[in-house]
Order: C-alpha cells, then structure tokens, then sequence
C-alpha cells in the first residue's frame, strides 16, 4: 500500500494533471462563453502568476527549511511548475488574441505601455520554458542558472503589465512581499551559514 501510494505521489505524469486541473474550466468557459472576457483573461493571468510565485519561493524556501521533505518534493518538480506558468501565460494570450480578432490591431496594441509589458513578459516565459529541460542545461553549462534567473524580471513585468491595466489587487502587494521576504531570509541565512563555516575552519583541529 504504501509503495503504491509513493508511485502515486512521485508520478510525474500525475503531477502534471494536476498541474492542468485549473485550465480545465478556463477553456471550456471560453468555448461555451460562460464567462466575461474580463473575468477568463484575470483568472488566466492570475494562475500564471502564482505559479511563478510558487517556482520562484521553492529554492529560498529549501535553504531556510534545510531541505525539509515537502519542499524538496516541490524543488524536484520547480521546472514543471515554471512551464505551468508559461503555459498559463499562453492560454492568457491565446484569449487576447481570440478577442481582438486581427494581427493587425494586436501588433498596433502591442506598442501601447500596456501590452508591451505583458508581451516582454511573455516572450522571458517562452524563453525560460523552451531551456528548462536537461537539453538546454548541458548546452548552455554555467549561463543556465543565471537565465532561469529572468524569472523573477518575468514576474516584475507581469506585475507592472497589471498595474497599469489598473487591475492592481492585494494579491500582488502579497505575492511581492512573500517573494521578498524569502529572498531577504535566503540571503541572511546564506551569510550565517557561510560566517559559521569560515569559524569551523579557524577552529584548531
């Protein structure tokens, strides 16, 4: 029993199923047009974010928690989550695009302050999701982890593209305090950890 229940929980294939529960109801609500416009590109748009939100927290949350259990099942699974939110992101393009009706008054839309910041968001997504896979990390050696860090210029954009559609929501307040806070506690317990080493190694042996 137990060891059906481990397959069942580190299934990869489940994990993206549950990954893609939300879109579900995003697109059916969009076929049969059971919702506003308005309504299905916030709750596309909102998705993505979290996502972003919840790949971006993983890493400062596994050196606070010291590898704790839960967190380190979420690490191995931080890339599937990143593309979560790019794919998120294209259903949220995707609606737009369905909505304006012509390339052409999307391309003139895009010069607005508005939509550039998303369209820039989006375009680091696409980035970020075609190189996370084991491919990209062994081609592009040491320059992986430093354009996985477009992420976090990724959620900014995204935020600023809310902000100025004056869709700005308490969440966002949320979200950016949480991503900071973990930074900051990161970075200070990197600094301890690293303190407590150099005090190890002065010790006589």
């Amino acid at each position: 029993m137990m060891t059906l229940l481990h397959s069942i929980l580190n299934s990869h294939y489940l994990f993206w199923v549950l990954l893609a529960v939300p879109s579900r109801g995003l697109v059916a609500d969009i076929w049969w047009e059971d919702k506003y416009y308005a309504e299905i590109m916030y709750e596309s748009g909102t998705w993505s974010v979290i996502f972003m939100v919840v790949a971006l927290a993983i890493t400062p949350l596994m050196k606070i928690s010291k590898n704790w259990r839960p967190i380190f099942w979420l690490q191995k699974r931080r890339r599937a989550i990143g593309v979560a939110s790019f794919g998120y992101a294209a259903l949220h393009t995707y609606f737009y695009i369905r909505f304006v009706g012509t390339l052409e008054l999307v391309v003139l839309e895009a010069f607005d302050i508005v939509f550039l910041l998303g369209w820039i968001a989006f375009i680091m997504l696409i980035i970020l999701a075609l190189t996370s896979n084991q491919t990209s990390v062994r081609k592009l050696g040491r320059t992986w982890k430093p354009l996985q860090r477009m992420a976090y210029a990724a959620l900014a954009f995204s935020f600023l593209h809310w902000w100025w559609l004056d869709q700005f929501i308490p969440e966002l307040v949320y979200w950016t305090a949480i991503i900071a806070a973990l930074q900051v506690m990161r970075v200070t317990f990197s600094k301890l950890n690293l303190k407590r080493r150099r005090l190890t190694s002065s010790l006589p042996q």
